[in-house]
């Protein structure tokens, strides 16, 4: 018979588990240092974490977007080399597990065969059929370019629509990412006004100088990847933000998000990209035209008009070396955009024969570091859609491209059946930021890269499912829809 402890002495084996914890810990610290230390406080809480991850697997969502917020941060700062990139596969492909197996009989999973996950599905089948292209010529290769090119998007778009659907899921996550990209914008404050500190600076001198220092002025980058992304990633919350300021909440929402909006903004000139302004001149565009308002669109229009006009065709400002280097943006004769009209030339040139195109991974950093001796490798892409266009052909091209704008056609389109006015104005504000976010990925892979990639695809979701929140906002989907595939 198992030995059974009498019930008065039970109270007592937390102080067991203890000594014995301790007993361990201080032969694991005696024979590892200072690593073992960092193992022993570490182990506690993964085990705190994970019992709560596979209690809630939204919590994998928002860890992986935290990761993929820190990861250019920690490859700054830490001494030593750590993949955190794949920190976020991992997480993405728990969640799914976990949500899969634990919570198959209590979750409706009819969500996911709705038409934004599914596009992502076929997108992903396609780009593994093009492990079959001729062209391509390294799997490796294959392997970390599809990773942010399709295999997140799919994961996302499943997740999104399976496990945030209730107005508090939109609530906590438009939090979480308002939180991090003040924070963003913050340090961005702190290197443009105090400086960098060492470990920036001495990434900076390690090569990125040649883009972010410019005429003897920095390129604002803050804790993202490169000024690149920091600059559309403010110009996201922008428009988002700004939206939301105009909402139907009480004043004291409207002026934080009014607040919001302004910090990000500055962050975004700052940055110095000049194609972030396409994040809120076509988020905002799209905004005019789906408010439906006719004042409000004249007024709006007005406005946009005139920063074009005082960008195009006037040198007032032109001492601020900030509103100098967005003025470039709309110069024809730019020698950049030059540069990139005669590139995308020769591409054409080059795929004309070539209709699945180079395979994914042949483009860009990948290409340089698997397939350095091949002619893509060394061509500058710029933008995604032409990265897309070259290493998928026109058969990807098509597909992926007409996939996005589909669904901003018919987001657009369901947010003029919302009649309640808050949810109108969510849809209009996540429609607005992926409108931008798409505009600003014509000239760099804004929309594949993080932590943007979480900020446009998980809002998107809300457009859809919110159309089946009740009166306290939970999402039930209705049982006599006549499709199983929906729309």
């Amino acid at each position: 018979m198992p030995l059974e402890i009498p019930f008065k002495y039970r109270s007592y084996l937390k102080y067991l588990y203890a000594l014995m914890f301790g007993i361990i810990g201080g032969m694991i610290m005696g024979k590892m240092g200072l690593a073992g230390a960092i193992f022993m406080i570490a182990l506690p809480i993964a085990i705190v974490f994970i019992y709560y991850f596979a209690t809630n697997p939204k919590l994998g969502i928002y860890t992986a977007f935290f990761i993929a917020f820190i990861v250019p941060t920690a490859g700054r700062y830490l001494p030593v080399s750590i993949p955190l990139g794949l920190g976020v596969d991992i997480f993405l492909v728990l969640t799914l597990v976990f949500m899969l197996f634990k919570y198959w009989k209590r979750t409706d999973f009819d969500g996911w065969l709705h038409i934004y996950p599914l596009l992502m599905i076929v997108w992903m089948g396609f780009t593994i059929f093009q492990l079959a292209n001729p062209m391509a010529l390294s799997v490796p290769a294959w392997f970390y370019a599809m990773r942010g090119l399709s295999l997140y998007q799919m994961l996302i778009a499943i997740i999104g629509f399976v496990l945030f659907r209730d107005k508090k899921d939109f609530k906590m996550f438009v939090r979480f990412w308002i939180i991090l990209s003040m924070v963003g914008a913050f340090w961005g404050l702190k290197q443009k006004f105090i400086g960098l500190d060492s470990l920036e600076n001495a990434w900076l001198m390690a090569g990125p100088y040649v883009t972010h220092l410019l005429f003897g002025k920095l390129r604002i980058f803050s804790l993202y990847t490169d000024a690149g992304i920091y600059g559309p990633a403010m110009g996201s919350v922008t428009i988002f933000a700004g939206i939301m300021a105009l909402g139907p909440w009480p004043m004291r929402k409207r002026i934080l998000y009014g607040v919001v909006a302004l910090f990000a903004f500055y962050g975004m000139l700052i940055s110095g990209t000049r194609g972030a302004l396409a994040v809120p001149g076509a988020g905002g565009i799209l905004y005019l035209i789906l408010i439906k308002n006719k004042k409000l669109l004249i007024t709006g229009g007005s406005i946009m008009l005139f920063a074009f006009v005082f960008l195009k065709y006037t040198t007032i400002g032109s001492g601020n070396y900030d509103i100098q280097r967005f003025r470039t943006a709309l110069d024809p004769n730019d020698a950049s955009l030059n540069v990139r009209v005669e590139n995308r030339k020769m591409l054409r040139a080059y795929l004309a024969n070539k209709p699945l195109g180079t395979g994914i991974g042949s483009a860009g950093s990948w290409g340089e570091r698997f397939t350095p001796w091949t002619w893509m490798a060394n061509f500058p892409t710029d933008g995604l859609y032409t990265r897309v266009r070259a290493e998928t052909g026109v058969i990807g091209y098509t597909l992926y491209v007409y996939s996005w704008l589909f669904l901003l056609a018919y987001g657009s389109y369901v947010c003029w059946q919302y009649k309640d006015k808050e949810k109108q104005y969510y849809a209009m504000a996540i429609l607005g930021n992926f409108a931008g976010i798409l505009a600003a990925s014509y000239g760099n892979e804004i929309l594949i890269q993080m932590p943007v990639n979480f900020t446009v695809m998980v809002p998107l979701a809300f457009v859809f499912t919110m159309k089946y929140w009740d009166e306290d906002g939970i999402y039930r989907l209705p049982k006599d829809r006549n499709s199983k595939i929906f729309f």
